[in-house]
């Protein structure tokens, strides 16, 4: 496997894999790490393949933990420190591991213990995993409540790396590890950082909760790479100290996960005139990425939002015009399947009978334009409000077109199993010293210059920040609770 070659292959050139607040690991550790971890697995278990699961935040030793279990031929499912322990359970469950490790709690020194003893003999890479081998299952939210499981191979994997070199720049370089491990974006940084033989800063979940600190560290990382989810850079980008000083070596921003708002990509630009924005779309199901754009001045305010871009690698796209134009994704990044759920397998994923290719099917209603994609919202975010069909996507990104409004989170409030009105929470650019009656007819007034007076909020109420949830997105459960305790 490609990223497990290069692991060799720098672990040779006194290169540094990973840094944190008060520790690193080098290549060579971390090959000699994931070494020892591989040899353990085979040794306890060596009639097995069965995943491993490894539950924390970015441990020092949660890499080598991931590589030690490719090496030896196994899966390996992550799953972040602050998923509840009954989900948990519901995981393990579902996977069965012979091996679960568990950096929240204390073993007493047995981990360490495994990865400092060298193997007897080398893993032969012929153990490695590859080709329709699953490397990672991920779970995502259910509809039904129940986590649902996406293994992703290592063919898929290849096919979203060669699509993303192009991207990347040159050999070397650093890049940001803040992205949870349990959520797909990491990826960039995990096998297209790794594999490129760059520097992971590593941000633990203690580090990004002290903003001052964080700034503190990144100021001397070196930083070149910058991955992480729009809303977090939102949150960055509310201290005036997120600037090109602050990271002079910057050349580039990679957004994937959420839709980017026009406004921090111009904000970016003037803050970090060096450094280029990438915009890139694609969902767990099909590997990471699928399309990226280099976003460019004259996005910034185009009406239609910012483009989720063209195809990268092999990946061909097809809008399903009979379903509203909802996006298929089709070529070698399609995972094969849900894990152990045949009826949504068979409801989501299909074979092209055009192309032959394999497909899934998104639930996302893009748009095309001159080979450009265009994000236009989730067929399961359609509702209908008092006989109006609409996309809570719609609004937000005409809200954030309000003169003073940073960012736009709507949610719908449900009485008796309907749409009874909307609310939005926003982040102000500045504060307007108004009363909240008066923000809200304000907001109201001009929200009215881009929407129908129907799919303007009735409620509006603003913020200092937003809740993110693990995969750094607006975690907007969380918001609904806050409005049920108003």
């Amino acid at each position: 496997m490609f990223v497990l070659e290069a692991i060799k292959k720098y672990a040779g050139m006194n290169r540094t894999a990973i840094v944190s607040r008060g520790w690193e690991l080098t290549y060579a550790q971390l090959d000699r790490r994931s070494d020892a971890f591989a040899a353990w697995l085979d040794e306890q278990y060596p009639n097995s393949t069965k995943p491993v699961i490894i539950y924390g935040d970015k441990h020092p030793d949660f890499l080598p933990c991931i590589f030690g279990a490719l090496k030896s031929g196994r899966a390996y499912v992550p799953v972040d420190s602050v998923v509840p322990r009954s989900r948990m359970a519901e995981i393990e469950a579902e996977i069965s591991p012979d091996v679960v490790v568990d950096f929240t709690v204390p073993d007493g020194g047995v981990l360490k213990s495994i990865l400092q003893t060298a193997p007897a003999a080398q893993i032969p890479r012929g153990r490695w995993v590859s080709g329709s081998d699953t490397v990672y299952i991920l779970f995502t939210s259910g509809s039904t409540g129940k986590p649902k499981g996406v293994p992703v191979t290592a063919a898929n994997l290849d096919s979203f790396y060669r699509g993303l070199i192009p991207f990347m720049g040159d050999e070397g370089g650093v890049i940001l590890d803040q992205v949870s491990y349990s959520f797909d974006v990491s990826g960039c940084s995990v096998y297209a950082g790794i594999s490129r033989g760059m520097t992971l800063i590593s941000l633990d979940r203690e580090t990004v909760e002290d903003m001052p600190a964080m700034f503190d560290f990144l100021r001397g990382s070196g930083l070149t790479t910058w991955v992480s989810t729009p809303s977090f850079a939102e949150i960055c980008a509310r201290s005036k100290v997120f600037t090109s000083e602050l990271m002079p070596k910057l050349e580039r921003f990679l957004f994937c996960g959420e839709v980017l708002p026009g406004r921090l990509c111009a904000e970016l630009n003037e803050r970090f005139p060096g450094a280029g924005v990438l915009n890139a779309y694609g969902p767990t199901e099909a590997t990471v990425m699928v399309t990226a754009i280099w976003v460019t001045p004259e996005m910034h305010g185009d009406p239609r939002g910012v483009p989720i871009g063209s195809p990268i690698g092999g990946v061909k796209l097809k809008l399903d015009t009979e379903n509203g134009g909802e996006l298929l994704i089709l070529g070698d990044q399609v995972a094969p399947c849900y894990l152990e759920r045949p009826e949504l397998t068979a409801e989501r994923f299909f074979t092209d009978a055009e192309t032959g290719l394999r497909g899934y099917r998104t639930g996302d209603i893009c748009t095309e334009e001159n080979g450009l994609y265009y994000y236009r919202g989730r067929r399961d975010n359609q509702l209908k409000l008092h006989g109006h069909r609409i996309e809570l996507e719609d609004i937000e990104s005409n809200l954030a077109r309000v003169e003073n409004i940073a960012q736009a989170a709507v949610i719908p409030v449900w009485e008796n199993g309907r749409a009874q009105y909307l609310a939005a929470f926003v982040l102000l650019k500045q504060d307007d010293g108004l009363t909240s009656l008066k923000r809200t007819i304000e907001i109201k007034k001009h929200a009215g210059e881009y929407l129908p007076a129907y799919m303007i909020p009735r409620k509006i109420i603003t913020l200092d920040a937003f809740p993110l949830n693990i995969n750094g997105k607006v975690d907007k459960k969380e918001l609904a609770a806050r409005l049920d305790a108003k």
